[in-house]
């Protein structure tokens, strides 16, 4: 890591050319698709370096980068209540394309068995100002646009790829496929979401929501997506907390089927886990998806009520080690 961290330092210094790089600092960082170093200027302030690893995260890099002019308009216009990565500089590097420096955000990431309900609130005001944006914030990035039907099409498309990696138990891709199938579900208008909400990418300061970072998969599509992590770890009352607040922040009604669609973003994302494996010939993360798709059939098997399956958290702080919990009932 400290090789790593150097090296990092290096590349500010190539990014930031009317900038003095005085030391290395915190966050340090190495996930199968980044390296994220920190850097000291002569003037005190703190850099942030995220290298991508390979095309496909560079590419993630990239549509963050393209995002970033229209998100920070909408903060600094008041229509988002949390700030953003604020690119400053990049440079080309030998694998994945471009690394990015930027000015570090304030506040810090919080596991969730920390969150008040004042917090839980927080976050929901947050999603729900993010789902209100005008789509055209993110259409003018060239990020993906979906709607409904689009949606569909996509989980359908995604599924047919995890078929025919003979990977995945077929009574999983039946009981996605059913649900894919339920027009009921997807009645909805598709919004400007996060893509890839967890607790590493949310910031924290004095209990409240105080950046989001790391929008490299936004894209124009479901609501429910973005509530993954937070089903995948709250109680019942303090998710709920979240739902009344993002209700109120968004102002358009209820949402009947949000938690049943969070259920299939859910348990679809081993699907994609494993995908994402196959696609960057990752052994390891291939036979670890393996694994959670076969304990998750096994779960609902023996228990066929059960709405959600395991809780599962995909933690790229942790080299992506799958997690799970029993759900709550």
């Amino acid at each position: 890591m400290a090789h790593n961290s150097l090296y990092l330092a290096a590349v500010a210094v190539s990014a930031l050319q009317d900038v003095e790089i005085v030391a290395t600092r915190p966050p340090f960082d190495e996930t199968p698709d980044y390296l994220i170093g920190g850097a000291l200027d002569s003037q005190g302030r703190h850099w942030v370096v995220k290298l991508p690893r390979h095309q496909l995260a560079g590419a993630a890099l990239e549509a963050e980068a393209a995002l970033a002019d229209g998100l920070i308009t909408a903060v600094d216009e008041g229509k988002l209540p949390f700030d953003v990565v604020r690119p400053k500089a990049f440079t080309t590097v030998s694998k994945g394309g471009r690394a990015m420096v930027f000015r570090e955000p304030f506040g810090h990431p919080m596991p969730l068995e920390r969150l008040t309900k004042a917090g839980a609130q927080s976050i929901g005001r947050a999603l729900g100002a993010l789902h209100e944006l005008d789509p055209s914030i993110f259409s003018g990035g060239g990020i993906p646009v979906y709607d409904a039907a689009g949606l569909r099409k996509r989980l359908t498309t995604e599924l047919e790829d995890v078929a025919l990696t003979r990977m995945a138990p077929s009574s999983l891709l039946g009981r996605w496929d059913t649900w894919i199938a339920d027009d009921s579900l997807w009645e909805i208008n598709t919004v400007p979401v996060h893509g890839d909400m967890d607790e590493d990418n949310v910031l924290w300061s004095n209990g409240q929501v105080s950046a989001i970072t790391s929008f490299g998969e936004a894209h124009v599509g479901d609501p429910a997506s973005d509530f993954v992590w937070l089903a995948n770890s709250l109680d019942e009352d303090m998710l709920d907390t979240v739902t009344e607040a993002y209700a109120m922040a968004r102002g358009t009604g209820g949402d009947t089927h949000l938690l049943d669609r969070v259920a299939l973003h859910s348990e679809f994302a081993l699907a994609r886990w494993l995908l994402h494996g196959v696609r960057i010939d990752s052994p390891d993360i291939i036979n670890e998806a393996r694994g959670m798709l076969v304990e998750l059939d096994e779960t609902i098997a023996a228990d066929p009520m059960e709405v959600t399956g395991p809780r599962w958290q995909m933690d790229v702080r942790d080299s992506y080690t799958a997690q799970t919990s029993s759900s709550a009932e």
